[in-house]
């Protein structure tokens, strides 16, 4: 891992409470959970801004894998291909917490499997994927371009990695917790950038995969990369090693007295911060969010 890799990850591993005790009191908020059911197509026909997943999946030879990855407890990804069967595997690297939620509130719901998306070859073989969905969790990971490249790997040619994300969201929320890298769209590249580093994803797929990017009538930034050729061998060097790393930093930090304190700490504030936030309407939320960041950087 390189410097500002560890030192994303350590960020990463900071901001897990608040993701955890998000999704708990979003499910235990009976209005809110009703809500979320409203706008996901969990149950409903699959639907992607600005791209026709069900022409591609009738377009699969064979019966097709689609990976949301990074999915959290959203369930935005439909289940319904108007008859196509099509095989969906739900992916988050906080898997074992959000399967604890289900089980308490929502247990009719599939659960969800452990992946990260830096290291999401070492659970799918190389081309044995269709498809790659990834929303709003690019930028919440400590390297989205390596995190992009082990998506292609898994793809087979042909496939695709589709991105959909808030825009500038780290910028938004002040660089906390998982918020450490802003998606965009400059022209017509995708960009994936923070304070620190800038990468053109055009440029750095060239001879790889051909990248697509709009702006979704919602807003959002919507990335629709296309595998044209297979990965040479330096593309996603030492994953495995990767990975390995990760966990003994994990190890490290949540055996560290400190941030066994701040991580309870956490747990307490955002328990009570989050139903509390529940039920303030949402455009007040963003206004107090932006004269917080306004304090901030005063």
């Amino acid at each position: 891992m390189t410097p500002d890799e560890r030192n994303s990850f350590k960020k990463w591993l900071k901001g897990i409470p608040y993701e955890i005790s998000f999704w708990k009191s979003y499910y235990s908020h009976r209005r809110s959970l009703k809500a979320l059911d409203s706008w996901s197509d969990y149950g409903k026909e699959c639907r992607l801004d600005d791209f026709d997943i069900i022409e591609f999946a009738a377009s699969c030879s064979s019966t097709p894998l689609f990976i949301d990855l990074g999915c959290a407890l959203s369930y935005t990804f439909g289940t319904e291909f108007r008859g196509i069967p099509v095989r969906v595997d739900r992916v988050d690297p906080l898997a074992s917490f959000y399967n604890r939620i289900l089980e308490r509130h929502a247990p009719e719901k599939p659960r969800i499997r452990f992946g990260m998306l830096e290291s999401v070859s070492v659970a799918y073989k190389e081309g044995s994927v269709d498809l790659i969905h990834v929303r709003n969790a690019l930028d919440h990971s400590a390297n989205p371009t390596l995190g992009i490249m082990e998506c292609l790997k898994c793809l087979r040619v042909g496939g695709i990695l589709y991105l959909n994300h808030h825009h500038n969201e780290a910028l938004r929320e002040n660089y906390r917790g998982f918020h450490q890298y802003n998606v965009d769209i400059d022209g017509d590249k995708l960009v994936i950038w923070n304070n620190d580093n800038r990468y053109d994803i055009n440029e750095m797929l060239s001879g790889i995969a051909t990248v697509r990017c709009s702006v979704a009538a919602n807003g959002h930034i919507v990335g629709i990369i296309t595998k044209n050729a297979d990965l040479d061998s330096d593309s996603t060097p030492d994953t495995e090693a990767r990975m390995s790393e990760m966990l003994v930093m994990t190890l490290d930090t949540i055996n560290s007295f400190s941030f066994a304190l701040k991580y309870k700490a956490a747990m307490i504030v955002a328990s009570i911060a989050h139903p509390v936030m529940r039920r303030i309407p949402r455009n007040l939320v963003d206004k107090l969010k932006h004269s917080l960041r306004k304090k901030r950087t005063a």
